[in-house]
């Protein structure tokens, strides 16, 4: 659930500048609210407005407006402030696992780096360990680190991905249980590059399915999954040999119209089309259209589209 994860590490990022700041009690309930979000069962964004964001543990009415931020526009204020007014640390050496603010500082103070990649090669010639606090063992781990985030960041040309992408998916469908299967997000908006792959399956046995996917190849000896994440029964998630990450999640197929809508996206489309949700009083998310507890829609797209009294966008229409 990539929103989970953006907002507990951005969550995680203020707790870390405020601690720096020797702010009290604040770097901690930020921790404990990360870690909440973090270990959510669903994308945090079905979980409605800021009343009902506090609701959930360790999510106090300030955390919970900065969640809605992030969702309605990417980004959080507070954060971007704090990272200005503490030294401009780029956000994406933010990112990289096991830096905090002071290491980061202490890097650029030395050698001024400014991106990931100024990092990796900093590390890669040996320099950080000279660093005070640093050693051999931690450098090995920034490189490892960092080269993630660049993995996670690259964004591939669909036409260079599409074989590969096109043969998972026809191989995912083969698999004995899987009864739907197709790929979502901004390959299926058929955007010129993506981030990663989004494929969602209909399946009563979806322990199984994941199982099975784990193990297929496309060729003798030649496996296509490497660094698996998630193993579960509502989401697999991996990479392919290339670094692009597919995640796969697992659907009702009577929720399949309402999943398939959500994570096509674009993010822009999803929202203007909960903001018509909400002007008639219903909620929408990945489960469907509701009214209160009622379902209103969530079948099919085409469906959810009629219901709301929107005309129907093709895919590559919604961004």
């Amino acid at each position: 659930m990539e929103n989970n994860k953006n907002i507990a590490g951005m969550l995680r990022q203020i707790a870390a500048l405020l601690a720096e700041q020797e702010v009290a009690f604040k770097p901690a309930a930020y921790r404990r609210a990360a870690q909440v979000i973090e270990e959510l069962p669903r994308d945090v964004s079905t979980y409605g407005d800021a009343k009902e964001l506090k609701k959930l543990p360790g999510i106090g009415d300030a955390i919970a407006h900065k969640i809605i931020e992030y969702l309605e526009t990417g980004s959080m204020t507070a954060l971007d402030n704090l990272r200005l007014t503490q030294g401009g640390i780029p956000a994406e050496l933010m990112n990289v696992e096991g830096l905090g603010p002071k290491r980061v500082r202490q890097i650029q103070a030395a050698f001024g780096v400014k991106t990931i990649a100024d990092l990796i090669k900093c590390a890669e010639e040996g320099k950080l360990r000279t660093l005070p606090r640093f050693s051999e063992l931690l450098e090995k781990k920034v490189i490892e680190n960092a080269k993630r985030v660049t993995e996670r960041t690259h964004r591939f040309p669909r036409d260079e991905i599409k074989s590969d992408v096109e043969k998972l998916l026809e191989k995912i469908k083969d698999i004995k249980g899987v009864t739907r299967a197709e790929v979502a997000g901004s390959y299926r908006r058929e955007k010129e590059t993506v981030g990663d792959i989004d494929i969602l399956v209909v399946t009563r046995s979806p322990k199984k399915v994941s199982d099975a996917i784990v193990t297929l190849r496309r060729a003798q000896d030649d496996k296509w999954v490497r660094n698996v994440v998630a193993h579960g029964e509502s989401k697999l998630s991996f990479d392919l040999k290339n670094g692009l990450r597919v995640d796969v999640r697992f659907v009702r197929s009577d929720q399949w119209g309402a999943a398939l809508l959500y994570f096509t996206g674009s993010k822009e489309h999803n929202i203007a089309m909960r903001k018509v949700a909400i002007s008639k009083g219903w909620k929408l998310n990945e489960y469907g259209l509701f009214d209160g507890e009622k379902i209103i829609a969530s079948k099919s797209e085409k469906e959810i589209y009629g219901a709301l009294d929107m005309k129907y966008h093709e895919p590559r229409e919604r961004f």
